[in-house]
């Protein structure tokens, strides 16, 4: 009788708390400062993969000739700068996506007329030459 009564007490006591627990499991998890600074990182990183892109496609279109305004635009320095969460940099990987992206932008210049997109936007190559002139000047 008296182990029935204790096992009773500890069903009741499980189906009370039980329902507390999974109620808290609910709420979405908070975003720690580590993951909004991993996030923003992320975001940056890919703008400026993005940019690797077209500053090589640019180059292999013959729109960029002066390699210290490429390197400029795309190396390390400017990378940091543009991304400024040093503390959590995978500098390893992030070469490599840079070095893939360089390859994409010369490989999508090599296709038949894909530079022609500078011929019709001679404003956008305008503004590329502009901002390699003034990445080199800094």
């Amino acid at each position: 009788m008296k182990k029935t009564i204790y096992v009773v007490a500890v069903a009741v006591a499980l189906t009370a708390v039980l329902p507390a627990a999974s109620a808290q499991q609910a709420d979405p998890p908070k975003q720690t400062l580590t993951a909004k600074l991993k996030q923003k990182y992320l975001e940056r990183r890919a703008k400026f993969v993005r940019r690797v892109k077209d500053v090589y496609f640019a180059a292999g279109c013959k729109i960029l000739t002066n390699e210290a305004g490429i390197h400029s635009l795309t190396g390390r320095d400017s990378y940091l700068s543009f991304v400024q969460e040093q503390t959590i940099l995978d500098l390893k990987e992030d070469e490599q996506l840079l070095q893939a992206a360089k390859q994409e932008g010369l490989d999508r210049a090599a296709k038949p007329g894909q530079c022609d997109y500078y011929r019709r936007h001679p404003e956008a190559a305008e503004a590329m030459r502009r901002a390699a002139a003034e990445a080199a000047n800094h």
